[in-house]
């Protein structure tokens, strides 16, 4: 816990870092109610009896039911909230014995709230303390480097303990993963595509420089609109790839018909541009 409490206040200094939050590991209040048997006995009362008293003041007794239309709802009458966590009003509360005569509860069992046992929280088997943080304002990668280097720098970790840093991080860390994969597969099946289309590898290549200076556009556009490369970004980028490569294909196959009908190669590619050039904008 102590360890935990060192984290999390490295943490609170990185800048991006919000709503950084320690999970609750020592118990709950509870109350705590030892009733004095000697006390009990005096005035011809039972632990039964003070429980029975709690319970109704606290949990509730039923008192009937309420109809409104078809539907029922159960009426409970108990202690009003502001006195239910109030040790001095519970202790307050008054026990009829069989004499008639009305005893405080204080006076007959020792009312307290005490901490209820610590929680002990494990992952495979090994005990755990989670820290909960919110990125604001920067890129998550960069967040994340700084809690790593902070905790490295001002955090001494005894033997056997260790920092995993999980969430939506492990979630980007894992879709990057497959997009490492998934992309250069993509585009060597689209240059394998292109080659078989067009019978070229010069023209499937020329197709393909698209790509990049499609990137460069996206990088450009993430920029000025202030947002950061994500997993949903790196989607998007994609799709950005496919629409590059359509419209790479539209062209080229403008500039073929065109040599096609005898214009010259160089006009053919001025003109095959120049009448493809809104539908590459459009998209």
């Amino acid at each position: 816990a102590s360890k935990g409490q060192e984290i999390e206040a490295a943490i609170k200094q990185i800048d991006g870092a919000r709503d950084v939050a320690l999970e609750q590991i020592a118990g709950e209040a509870q109350l705590v109610i030892k009733p004095k048997r000697q006390q009990l006995s005096r005035f011809g009362l039972s632990v039964g009896d003070v429980m029975e008293v709690v319970k109704n003041g606290i949990g509730g007794v039923s008192a009937g039911q309420i109809i409104n239309g078809n539907e029922r709802y159960d009426i409970y009458v108990r202690i009003e909230e502001k006195y239910r966590d109030n040790q001095e009003a519970i202790a307050d509360l008054r026990i009829q014995s069989p004499t008639g005569a009305w005893v405080r509860l204080g006076d007959i069992a020792t009312v307290s709230f005490e901490s209820g046992p610590p929680q002990v929280r494990r992952d495979d088997v090994q005990r755990r303390v989670v820290i909960q943080a919110n990125v604001q304002g920067r890129d998550m990668g960069s967040v994340v480097s700084d809690i790593r280097a902070v905790i490295d720098s001002k955090v001494d970790l005894p033997a056997g303990y260790s920092v995993v840093i999980g969430g939506q991080f492990e979630n980007q860390q894992r879709a990057q993963q497959r997009l490492s994969v998934v992309v250069p597969l993509s585009l060597a099946l689209i240059a394998l595509l292109l080659y078989f289309a067009f019978g070229s590898v010069g023209q499937a290549m020329l197709i393909l420089v698209n790509v990049p200076l499609a990137v460069i556009g996206g990088i450009f556009s993430l920029y000025i609109s202030g947002q950061y490369l994500s997993v949903p970004s790196s989607v998007g980028f994609i799709t950005l790839f496919g629409v590059a490569v359509l419209n790479g294909v539209v062209m080229v196959e403008s500039i073929n018909q065109l040599v096609k009908d005898g214009i010259d190669t160089s006009k053919a590619v001025f003109d095959g541009a120049v009448s493809r050039l809104r539908p590459v904008l459009m998209t």
